[in-house]
């Protein structure tokens, strides 16, 4: 069964979440912290609950999604994950921080491609990957049918939809 940590950073109030199974292994989704006390508090969760983060997936890759992304591969040598259609989104990030004068580190190039139907597996737990352009053009959806949660980025917002408005 996985435990679900999530964290809201930075000035968009993001939510970044590290799921976790009872071996310790983990997925680091959307690592949003831009200010050093949030990225102190997202290492410190996963070191004091003793966690092997596996990998780092990205739901679509808005600034506020991947500002920690470089934090993230450095750290636990891992590379994002995310849906083709976001390559350039990403490739632009910082450019668009320095927009809203929120200057960051560039992202690593992914490592793979995030597909429709492909299945993220974490020990016997998975979740399955649905597309949901809108938002972003590669917005994808973490969806773990056992447990009956979705992780889906900004598609959703808690009482509201998700913003269609952003470049």
């Amino acid at each position: 069964m996985l435990e679900i940590k999530s964290f809201t950073f930075n000035p968009f109030q993001e939510n970044t979440y590290i799921l976790h199974n009872e071996q310790k292994r983990a997925l680091i989704i959307d690592p949003g912290a831009y200010f050093k006390e949030e990225k102190n508090a997202l290492l410190a969760y996963i070191t004091e609950k003793e966690l092997v983060p596996l990998r780092l997936l990205n739901t679509h890759c808005h600034l506020d999604h991947v500002f920690s992304n470089k934090l993230v591969a450095e750290k636990y040598n891992l590379l994002p994950e995310i849906n083709k259609a976001e390559s350039d989104i990403l490739a632009s990030a910082v450019s668009y921080g320095l927009k809203y004068e929120l200057s960051f580190e560039a992202s690593p190039a992914p490592k793979k491609f995030l597909n429709e139907k492909d299945t993220i597996k974490l020990g016997e737990d998975s979740l399955s990957i649905f597309l949901a352009p809108g938002h972003s053009p590669g917005s994808i959806c973490f969806y773990c049918e056992k447990q009956n949660f979705l992780i889906g980025g900004d598609v959703l917002f808690r009482e509201s939809i998700g913003r269609t408005d952003l470049p």
